[in-house]
């Protein structure tokens, strides 16, 4: 299972290799993907540009992920098929004086890159999303970003623009309200997020920039409150300052590759997928952790030890759908 891991330094190697400008779309947007993986330094940073909405004042303040501390992250990469690779990010933090900030690992997003996938599951309002058919635009490399269980966050799909001296991806979507929104600013007066990503490729760094409008979906209606500037900035680091966070990786994996599959074989394009509140429980990716936990230590190589594992996941994904 391990073995499907690329580590980071192979994959810069063939990006490096594959001179970016003369690929064609697969090669040379899976060589830019792969490029992305690795030991990095995170900077992510938000702040409110412009109030949109009468009445509401803008958010002077500003999300610095990094005022008190340092996060870094390990980015390694999954080959899915020759058309499909998943980036998973680890994050953790690291005192200001480079001491591991214990119990900080943190699966945090996965990127799904799918080249010329059939469909994508579109954001539509909060708990909802709607399958969009892509057959009849070939050549995109749809991106999609998890929840911390795998579920649906948000996807988009574009070509990469290889043709200056970095490869580019930008698109447009729409998405649930951030993570970093509810659980580090307290924001509750907004629930999605119009959003315009563009992500440069430099071989030592990489840059997500956003250009978003945070907006009230209520009743049918969505109402634009705040324009929003920001970007996630990842400086390469020597992978040995990531070690803590490939140890973190090597007990989960086998429990990770399993609950991935299983979200694959549910989300097939067949119908819209609707997630609903239960009453009495905490949210899904809680749950899917505490089962996470619960499989520590057994091997899931056996089948049926696997077998019940993914009956409980799947329990799990129809225990919080509603359709």
């Amino acid at each position: 299972m391990m073995s499907r891991i690329l580590t980071g330094t192979f994959l810069i190697a063939a990006a490096l290799n594959s001179g970016f400008v003369k690929a064609d779309d697969l090669s040379g947007g899976r060589a830019a993907i792969e490029s992305m993986t690795g030991c990095y330094l995170i900077d992510y940073s938000y702040s409110e540009t412009e109030s949109l909405m009468p009445g509401y004042t803008r958010d002077g303040r500003v999300y610095d992920v990094n005022q008190d501390k340092s996060v870094k992250e390990w980015i390694y990469a999954e080959e899915i098929s020759p058309n499909h690779v998943r980036l998973q990010h680890i994050l953790f933090a690291t005192h200001l004086n480079g001491e591991l900030m214990a119990g900080s690992e943190l699966r945090h997003q996965a990127e799904d890159w799918e080249f010329n996938g059939k469909f994508l599951y579109d954001f539509t309002g909060p708990s909802n999303w709607a399958v969009k058919d892509l057959s009849a635009t070939p050549g995109l490399w749809t991106r999609k970003i998890t929840n911390l269980d795998d579920g649906l966050r948000y996807q988009c799909a574009a070509s990469w623009n290889l043709s200056g001296a970095y490869p580019e991806w930008s698109c447009d979507n729409y998405s649930p309200i951030p993570g970093r929104e509810t659980r580090d600013m307290g924001r509750k007066d907004y629930n999605t997020l119009q959003r315009s990503t563009r992500i440069v490729a430099y071989q030592n760094s990489w840059l997500e920039r956003q250009a978003n409008v945070k907006t009230i979906d209520q009743n049918g209606a969505r109402t634009p409150l705040a324009k929003e500037l920001g970007k996630n900035w990842y400086v390469r680091l020597p992978d040995s300052e990531c070690a803590a966070a490939k140890t973190f990786v090597e007990t989960r994996q086998a429990f990770w590759t399993l609950l991935r599959e299983t979200w694959d074989e549910v989300l097939i394009g067949d119908r819209s997928f609707v997630e609903r509140p239960v009453a009495g429980q905490l949210p899904r990716f809680f749950r899917i952790m505490e089962l996470q936990e619960a499989y520590s230590g057994q091997d899931l190589s056996d089948a049926s030890v696997r077998s019940n594992a993914k009956n409980d996941i799947l329990k799990l994904i129809r225990d919080y759908r509603a359709n």
